[in-house]
């Protein structure tokens, strides 16, 4: 067999690269349906929230041929990929088909309102799920052949780069994005140096924990803990430290600030006030999830306004998450270069490691991380330059965070000179719409003489005005993001059924200690940046 011929099964013989092939497929898929006027929208969905058993049937009835297609789509590529990778392609379906089953109804359990109260997110109940299965009864060795942790994690993380476009890098700005470059950096290294320097845990579990507390909690450790090889334990253990943290700051940050921040609007005298963008974007940068982060804002947001949702979704949403592809990159080539040497040989490394050696090592399915993203960043930036947003006069206003019935009347609206040649009221048609993208000035000077059911209603046209959040991630990155989902905990199912008890206690505390240690910086130092570095950019924030 030649060298090209050789190369190119190669590209088909391996998990890393058939998640690259899959994740692309997917990211076609959900572009080709934009471009053609439709979206994926209907076809990729998770199971949504109920409270009652009427609910529950509501939502299996209304989405059940969805989660036949998403069983069969990635069933079909799952099979073809063990096959010609030599694995047993029955033992692997009929594993398979259990554990889509498993995850479908973990994914339901993870939406009972119960359940949601607990802030407990699918990823994490699959894993708690996965361990308490797997420790009272160990899986057959013929179900094993399912368990491909590595191929759904890897899938999951291609798909994660689509939903993150380079594009948010501008969209944050050079403050919000150099303060979560210093809060990312300080926050990873104190958490790796002290876990490897103080509790002498892995170089790789190290990176798990510091990318968790530094970027964005749970998709920041399934990414890195892929990217340099870390163990299955590692991985697991780091997400549930994350998400202990996550779950203790919404308490402490939410009392804190509401606390800090003078009541009705009143101005800033005590030395220990602040204003309510500054509380966003203090929560935006000591909060380790983006779901616990929006649970702070939003009950701050009731009493003052939008200013902490906007200030966290630049510090958190937008500013932290980027790190996530950085962090992975730059890690998974230190991996290769130092921690894998240095754990093979059992001693320091010693000599260079050759390119071509790097490259055999490479996580290559982190470069398809980095496609998704380039290729999502392209579109991004390329927006329809006649784009009209719209929005109706009665309809309801929902974002993470906020959610709105209103019913606003403009026949009489003043629109104020400085808008006046971009927004419009159709009263037959009962819309409201402005050209291009609506500012966040624009938007206060609509809502400067509006009444409380037109600043509603201005509040959605806003959100319908910026092409990227309305159209591209509505209808593209979210189907993305759903099926990400099912990756994740397809993953952290298998990671669950395949740990012992017994291995996770053998790092006992460490890991949160190290983690712990990482919030006494992080918390003091988001503080400081925000209320005194960069206090003016923050306060401004409306």
């Amino acid at each position: 067999m030649n060298r090209g011929s050789s190369k190119g099964l190669k590209l088909f013989s391996t998990e890393d690269y058939w998640a690259i092939w899959l994740g692309m497929l997917v990211i076609i898929l959900s572009v080709g349906f934009f471009w053609a006027g439709s979206t994926l929208k209907p076809w990729a969905v998770t199971p949504g929230t109920w409270s009652d058993l009427g609910q529950l049937t509501a939502d299996i009835g209304e989405h059940f041929s969805a989660f036949v297609s998403i069983f069969l789509g990635f069933g079909l590529v799952f099979a073809i990929s063990m096959s010609i990778m030599g694995r047993n392609l029955r033992e692997f379906l009929l594993g398979y088909t259990i554990l889509f089953l498993g995850s479908l109804g973990i994914f339901y359990l993870a939406g009972w309102s119960v359940v949601k109260r607990m802030d407990l997110g699918a990823p994490l109940l699959a894993l708690l799920v996965g361990l308490i299965i797997g420790n009272v009864k160990a899986a057959p060795e013929w179900f094993k052949t399912s368990l491909r942790t590595e191929y759904y994690i890897k899938t999951g993380i291609v798909l994660l780069g689509a939903t993150l476009p380079l594009t948010l890098i501008a969209e944050a700005g050079p403050v919000a994005f150099l303060q979560a470059t210093i809060v990312s950096v300080v926050t990873w290294l104190t958490i790796y140096l002290a876990a490897t320097r103080i509790f002498q845990l892995d170089p790789r579990f190290g990176a798990v924990l510091g990318t968790g507390g530094a970027v964005c909690g749970v998709s920041g450790s399934i990414a890195v803990g892929g990217a340099v090889k870390a163990d299955k334990d590692h991985i697991a253990i780091g997400i549930a430290v994350v998400s202990i943290w996550a779950i203790v700051m919404i308490f402490v940050l939410a009392i804190l600030t509401k606390w800090m921040i003078p009541e009705g609007g009143e101005a800033i005298t005590q030395w220990y006030h602040i204003s309510p963008g500054e509380a966003g974007a203090w929560v935006g940068t000591s909060e380790y999830a983006d779901a616990a982060g929006f649970a702070v804002v939003a009950e701050l947001a009731s009493d003052h306004g939008d200013a902490p949702i906007h200030a966290f979704t630049l510090m958190k949403v937008i500013g932290r998450d980027i790190w996530i592809g950085i962090w992975a990159f730059v890690l998974s080539i230190v991996s290769v270069t130092f921690w894998e040497k240095k754990s093979q040989a059992g001693e320091a490394p010693q000599g260079r490691v050759g390119i071509s050696v790097i490259w055999e090592r490479f996580p290559k399915f982190v470069l398809g991380f980095f496609a998704a993203s380039v290729i999502m960043s392209l579109i991004a930036a390329n927006p329809p330059v006649d784009y009209l947003g719209k929005a109706p006069v009665s309809g309801t206003f929902k974002t993470k965070a906020q959610k709105h019935e209103y019913d606003a009347d403009f026949s009489s609206f003043q629109v104020p000179a400085a808008v006046a040649g971009r927004f419009a009221y159709d009263a037959e048609a009962g819309v409201i719409s402005f050209k291009g993208e609506m500012s966040l000035e624009a938007l206060n000077q609509l809502t400067a003489n509006a009444d409380v059911e037109q600043e509603w209603a201005l509040k959605n046209l806003h959100l319908a005005s910026d092409w990227f959040q309305s159209q591209l991630s509505a209808l593209v990155i979210t189907p993305i993001k759903k099926l990400r989902s099912w990756a994740f905990v397809l993953c952290f199912l298998c990671i669950g059924l395949s740990t012992r008890f017994k291995e996770l206690a053998t790092f006992g505390l460490k890991p949160f200690w190290a983690f712990s240690i990482g919030v006494l910086v992080n918390v003091p130092l988001g503080y400081i940046l925000t209320t005194k570095v960069f206090v003016e950019y923050w306060r401004a924030l409306q």
